[in-house]
């Protein structure tokens, strides 16, 4: 007998989070729901950003170049999507700038944009405190499960550090050598992947360690 409910779970969306960048074109308006950034360093592997693992990271073993991004989860102002906005460091410094003024970035208003409105061009954010009387912020979700989620991680395999040098964002850091959470839980695969885009890129003879752009 079907049980039907009047009502979705609500937990159906609770790890559906696209992640974004900046576009080019039209700039990207958002609000920020998160109290504080989160990042770490990353290489572009295979068409796509993954955490770089201190101790056994084969993209450094290999000379593949880091670079770091900062992650934060917003509301898109023209849809109400919620969705993690990634940014590199120096686009990140806006945000940086706005918590040592307000002890948070949650309710910040910002816009994006890209300078000539090139794919590649340098980002450009404007921030400022949103009316709170006129919109509505969800809570927040925990940016960093959301990563691990998307980066194909156990949770309890991702580490954090306090605040480092560009404040208040913190570190995460990954330990492949701690158990999953469930015992015969799915194997995760970034480093077969890592070493797989390794390999293709050797055969091209390409190691460039160039990142896409300046986000």
């Amino acid at each position: 007998m079907p049980q039907f409910t009047n009502q979705p779970p609500k937990d159906t969306h609770q790890h559906n989070f696209r992640l974004i960048r900046t576009p080019a074109g039209t700039p990207f308006k958002g609000f920020v729901l998160s109290q504080t950034l989160v990042g770490c360093p990353t290489h572009y592997i295979g068409n796509r950003t993954v955490p770089c693992e201190p101790e056994n990271c084969e993209a450094c073993d290999n000379g593949l170049g880091w670079r770091w991004h900062g992650y934060l989860l917003v509301m898109v102002q023209a849809t109400s999507e919620l969705v993690i906005f990634e940014m590199t460091a120096t686009a990140a410094e806006k945000f940086t700038e706005y918590y040592q003024r307000h002890g948070t970035v949650r309710g910040c208003h910002f816009m994006a944009s890209r300078v000539n409105n090139r794919p590649n061009g340098r980002v450009l954010i404007i921030a400022k405190p949103a009316d709170l009387s006129q919109i509505h912020l969800p809570e927040p979700t925990d940016c960093k499960k959301l990563l691990a989620h998307i980066w194909n991680i156990a949770p309890n395999q991702v580490t954090q550090d306090g605040p480092n040098h560009r404040p208040p964002t913190e570190s995460l850091h990954v330990d492949r050598s701690k158990p999953e959470l469930k015992p015969g839980a799915k194997t995760y695969t970034s480093l077969a992947q890592h070493r797989d885009a390794i390999k293709a890129n050797a055969g091209n003879g390409n190691r460039s360690t160039q990142q896409p752009d300046d986000t």
